[in-house]
């Protein structure tokens, strides 16, 4: 059963909605629906919490996802755009943080499936659902010595990671009270580049981006025992809707069918990130 979807109505549209893209097919015969008429979605009958529009959640987290201007960018973006046009819907993006998205689609039903790379985690899994994944990402350290491996870690000093992250358990351990948690890479990087920490972690494609403008080193974690996730790489995906099976399945056929034909692999090397790509007998058994 799935319950009615909400449509985003007066000052929630007014508000949260960044912008309209005009990137899908739909037969929603609304005045700012860009989609031709004889638009055949590539599956039928799906639904979304405002009829005709995939109402998509931004966080601020490049490479994956961003806002720029009124449009949004990013590799997660991307995708969604092509997710859009393939089932003749428009687009809308709604700006979230990391702390409000999955809320935004289970309570506030602002929202049909949120961007920003994403960790797939059993935790998650009991909240919200996931689509087929799209790639991998890797636990990075940022320093000024280019650290790398957890001994290293160890001698730094104060070290930060941003909240929820899943090696957070085996080095906030490993670390005790020298392990600073933060909501985020803005506010971690702030203290890395005023001394207050010696070191940070983070996701490594986003660390890479963020860190770009300064003399830090960004490193792969070697893999070490003692911190689980450098010997089994964390899983991107979307998180969406959890009561719209159709709409996940439908969107997960498409990605399969993309990581077949080179689609994604097209999509992500956009942004230097078709390296990660997680092949189709790991994304067969993945978390939906």
């Amino acid at each position: 059963m799935h319950r009615p979807r909400t449509i985003l109505g007066g000052a929630v549209g007014a508000s949260v909605v960044l912008a309209l893209a005009l990137a899908g097919c739909s037969n929603s015969g609304a005045a700012s629906s860009s989609v031709p008429d004889d638009c055949t979605p590539a599956h039928e009958g799906l639904e979304t919490f405002t009829p005709g529009t995939l109402t998509v959640g931004v966080p601020e987290n490049l490479p994956y996802s961003g806002t720029e201007g009124s449009d949004a960018t990013g590799a997660d973006v991307d995708l969604l755009k092509r997710v859009a046009e393939a089932e003749c819907l428009d687009i809308a993006y709604v700006p979230i943080t990391y702390a409000n998205g999955i809320a935004m689609i289970t309570e506030q039903h602002k929202t049909d499936i949120i961007t920003g790379g994403w960790y797939v985690t059993e935790a998650r899994a009991q909240q919200v659902g996931f689509t087929s994944p799209t790639q991998y990402d890797a636990m990075a350290i940022v320093s000024a010595d280019g650290l790398s491996t957890v001994d290293e870690l160890l001698e730094a000093g104060d070290v930060g990671s941003g909240a929820g992250f899943s090696w957070e358990a085996d080095t906030s351990a490993l670390l005790g009270d020298r392990y600073k948690s933060y909501p985020g890479t803005v506010e971690m990087k702030q203290d890395l580049v005023n001394g207050r920490i010696q070191a940070a972690l983070d996701g490594y494609a986003v660390a890479k981006v963020a860190y770009g403008d300064t003399d830090f080193q960004v490193e792969a974690v070697e893999p070490d025992s003692r911190v689980g996730v450098t010997e089994n790489p964390p899983i991107i995906s979307y998180p969406i809707d959890p009561d719209n099976q159709e709409l996940s399945d439908a969107i997960s056929d498409l990605i399969d069918g993309w990581r077949e034909d080179g689609t994604l692999a097209e999509a992500l090397d956009a942004y230097d990130l078709a390296d990660l790509i997680v092949p189709a007998d790991v994304a067969a058994t993945s978390i939906r």
